[in-house]
C-alpha cells in the first residue's frame, strides 16, 4: 500500500516559488494551500502546482488540520512569528534563509520546535549543492585533516535586491531588503548568511569564540536616494570568526562593489584543503585534482532542500542537514558581526 502523501503548505510566492517547484519535485508530497497577500498570484500559483486552498492569511492556512508540513518565504522579520504559530498548529516547518533577525527570536523558534516534537528546519540551499556535498564528504573522511581556515566570499556588480532586481521578478523583489525593522540585516543576512554558513558547515560547525566585523555603505547609497528608496541597510560586509581550538573563518560578501563578480568557498586543513565553486581538492602534493561531479561521487545521494526535509519528516532518526540548533549559532555569528561593526570592537560569545 502506498504511503499517504505528506501534504505542505507554501507562505509566499515571490521567493516562496522555488519551494513550490523544489516540493513538486518529490515523490508522494502534496502542494496543499499556496498564501500570499497578493492573493490573484496566489491563485496563479495554486493553478500551477494542483493546490486546493489560497489564503492571505497564514494563520488561517496553519489551522489546517489537513496539513503536515508548511514552507515560509516571506520578509526576515516575520520568520519567528509565522514558525512560532505554525508550530503551535502542529506543523513541522522549513524556514527559509536567515531563520530570523535576532538571536532571541533563533532561540525561542528552536525551543518551540522541541516543545512541539516537530522539524523545524533553515533552508540553507549552499550546503544543499552537489559541489558542496562532495567536499563535506571527503571533509568527513578527514581526508584534509584538522581543518583550520576557510575564506569564503561573495561579490556582485549592482545586485542590490529591488533596486537592481526587477519588481515582477523572483528574487530581491521587495522593498523590505532595504529596511532594516523588516531585513534586520543587508547583504550580511541575505547572501552572508549562506557564504558563512557553507564555510562553518564544510569545517564541522565549530563552536564560535569571537568575532570582529565592518559592514559598508559606500557604492549605492546616491542611486537608492535619488529613487526615494530606504539606505538603512548594508551592501558589504567582512568579517572573521574565531573558533575553539584556534580555527577561523574570513567572510566577504557585497551586493554591490567595484571588482571582479565571484563566488568562492576555500578551506585549508593539515593534510589538504578544497575549494566548492567549482569543487577541487588538494591533497599532498603540487598538483591540483580536479573533482568531476558526475564521476566522483563515490553514491552519495544529490538531495535538495525539499527532499531532505520531506525525508526527515518520515524518518525522524535521520540527521538533518541544516537543524534549527545549527542556525541559532548561525544568527549569534551574524549579530555578533554587525554588532562588532557598530561598535569598532570584536564581540565575545
Amino acid at each position: 500500500m502506498a504511503a499517504k502523501p505528506l501534504r505542505v503548505g507554501v507562505v509566499g510566492t515571490g521567493f516562496g516559488r522555488y519551494h513550490m517547484e523544489g516540493f513538486s519535485q518529490v515523490p508522494g508530497v502534496e502542494i496543499l494551500a499556496i498564501c500570499d497577500l497578493n492573493k490573484a498570484e496566489a491563485q496563479q500559483f495554486a493553478s500551477q502546482y494542483g493546490a486546493k486552498y489560497v489564503f492571505t492569511s497564514a494563520k488561517r492556512m496553519f489551522a489546517m488540520d489537513e496539513l503536515d508540513a508548511v514552507s515560509i518565504a516571506v520578509p526576515n522579520a516575520l520568520h519567528a512569528p509565522m514558525t512560532l504559530d505554525a508550530l503551535n498548529q502542529g506543523k513541522h516547518v522549513l524556514i527559509e534563509k536567515p531563520m530570523t533577525i535576532t538571536p532571541a527570536d533563533a532561540q525561542k523558534m528552536a525551543d518551540a520546535a522541541k516543545k512541539a516534537g516537530k522539524l523545524l528546519m533553515v533552508e540553507q540551499a549552499l550546503r544543499f549543492r552537489p559541489e558542496a556535498q562532495l567536499v563535506k564528504a571527503y571533509a568527513d573522511r578527514g581526508e584534509f585533516g584538522d581543518m583550520y581556515y576557510a575564506r569564503s566570499t561573495w561579490y556582485r556588480r549592482k545586485g542590490w535586491p529591488h533596486l537592481h532586481m526587477p519588481p515582477d521578478g523572483t528574487l530581491g523583489r521587495g522593498v523590505w531588503f532595504l529596511q532594516k525593522r523588516l531585513a534586520g540585516f543587508g547583504a550580511l543576512g541575505d547572501i552572508g548568511v549562506h557564504l558563512l554558513d557553507l564555510a562553518w558547515y564544510l569545517m564541522g560547525t565549530p563552536k564560535p569564540v569571537s568575532v570582529s566585523g565592518q559592514l559598508f555603505r559606500q557604492v549605492a547609497v546616491p542611486e537608492l536616494k535619488a529613487k526615494g528608496l530606504p539606505a538603512e541597510v548594508e551592501e558589504m560586509a567582512a568579517g572573521l570568526i574565531k573558533f575553539q581550538g584556534g580555527k577561523a573563518i574570513m567572510v566577504e560578501v557585497s551586493w554591490d562593489t567595484y571588482t571582479q563578480p565571484a563566488m568562492e568557498c576555500f578551506l585549508m586543513g593539515n593534510r589538504g584543503g578544497a575549494s566548492v565553486f567549482p569543487a577541487r581538492v588538494f591533497r599532498g602534493s603540487d598538483i591540483d585534482e580536479t573533482v568531476d561531479i558526475e564521476t566522483h561521487y563515490n553514491g552519495l545521494p544529490i538531495e535538495t532542500a525539499f527532499s531532505h526535509f520531506i525525508d526527515c519528516i518520515r524518518d525522524r532518526r535521520k540527521k538533518c542537514i541544516a537543524p534549527a540548533d545549527q542556525n541559532v549559532t548561525l544568527i549569534r555569528m551574524l549579530d555578533a558581526l554587525a554588532r562588532s561593526a557598530k561598535s569598532g570592537k570584536e564581540v565575545r560569545l
